[in-house]
């Protein structure tokens, strides 16, 4: 059977004796699991090390950043030394695709690259369900990490420690003595009191709500809203935040899992709607959008009220205008969390690439049914 693997290590510097033997140590491992695809970052040391041997292997490099890849080569590449570069290019340019977990800056936030790790591992998963393959975890890891006993919420102890609370395999191949000079850039702290938290991302609106009469409008509030209020309210906590204006509704939730569920149980709860909430016949009804990404929290200045906002936000904001009535879109980071987590609750169907609205970019999309 055919291995998928997510990989990721320690960072170093270039240029010691003991890489060569390193690099032979992956490549063996990479040969001994036939690893036909490979999942994971391009920082600078391990993460190219073994990208560059399963590039020579001839197996599929997909590469995923965090963020942006001007602050990723600034934060992870270049912080190695200068001679990274060339060979992190080389790789990026024999790629079969390069993922963004966020496309936004690094802003001096863990959760960026423990969201990012996540994200691989994710994809990882989805790739390995697709093909019928193996799922492993190669880690180059340092010979002075002993055990997991390490705190964090990013870094290879981390992402190892995820891996196999979630069942996986890691197979650890030791670095051996490689420097780890490291030098980062030096970045201004961001957000004053500002948190940033990962968080599930549910936006929806009812479509053909602005062609509502006066009369209609009170039998929505009261009918649709009511019945939305009513699942809300079911899960409690879990739903840390709510908002509407209009039709809109707008939540954040604290698990993929619970999201995926109150999203399913928002549209069983409107099958059946009375005809006079269909203007004119057409079609009406409620479309759905669920991502997940981290998220700034804080407090709205002008009401005093919590706020969580960000570019991930405005992403799923942009995504339930192009979901079909009565539907439930999800991103493929939504799909790789529910896959993470070991959810089988649900299921995805690949609708490809949809462009989302206002001009907001591509993204590869699936529709979330029960299973």
């Amino acid at each position: 059977m055919p291995t998928i693997a997510m990989f990721c290590g320690h960072m170093f510097n270039a240029g010691s004796p003991a890489e060569q033997d390193l690099a032979a140590r992956v490549a063996d491992e990479i040969a001994r699991l036939d690893v036909t695809v490979g999942y994971g970052p391009l920082a600078c040391g391990a993460d190219i090390v073994i990208a560059e041997a399963l590039l020579a292997a001839g197996a599929e490099l997909q590469v995923v950043l965090p963020f942006c890849e001007e602050d990723f080569i600034a934060e992870s590449v270049t912080s190695g030394g200068a001679d990274w570069l060339p060979r992190y290019h080389a790789c990026r340019d024999a790629a079969a695709a390069v993922h963004f977990a966020t496309p936004g800056a690094y802003v001096g936030d863990d959760n960026q690259f423990a969201y990012n790790s996540r994200y691989a591992m994710g994809l990882a998963a989805l790739r390995a369900q697709i093909d019928g393959a193996a799922r492993v975890q190669l880690a180059v890891v340092s010979d002075k990490i002993a055990s997991l006993s390490l705190t964090g919420i990013a870094g290879t102890v981390a992402d190892i420690k995820l891996w196999r609370d979630l069942g996986g395999e890691t197979v650890a191949i030791p670095a051996g003595p490689v420097p780890r000079n490291l030098v980062f850039p030096q970045r201004e702290p961001i957000g004053s009191g500002t948190k940033r938290r990962i968080r599930s991302i549910l936006f929806a609106d009812y479509k053909g709500f602005s062609r509502l009469g006066e009369r209609e409008l009170v039998l929505f509030m009261h009918l649709v809203m009511g019945r939305i209020a009513r699942v809300l309210n079911r899960h409690g906590d879990h739903v840390e935040f709510r908002n509407t204006w209009g039709d809109a509704i707008y939540a954040i939730i604290d698990k993929p899992a619970r999201a995926a569920q109150i999203a399913l149980e928002l549209q069983d709860a409107l099958e059946d709607l009375p005809p006079e909430l269909s203007p004119q016949g057409d079609t009406a009804g409620m479309r759905i959008g669920v991502h997940y990404g981290p998220i700034w929290v804080g407090t709205d200045r002008i009401t005093g009220n919590r706020l969580w906002y960000g570019s991930e936000v405005n992403r799923t904001a942009r995504i339930e205008p192009v979901t079909p009535v009565g539907g439930v879109y999800c991103t493929d980071a939504f799909a790789a969390a529910l896959l993470v987590a070991d959810d089988h609750s649900c299921r995805f169907v690949p609708v490809g690439r949809v462009e989302l609205a206002k001009a907001y970019g591509e993204v590869d999309m699936y529709r979330l049914e029960k299973a």
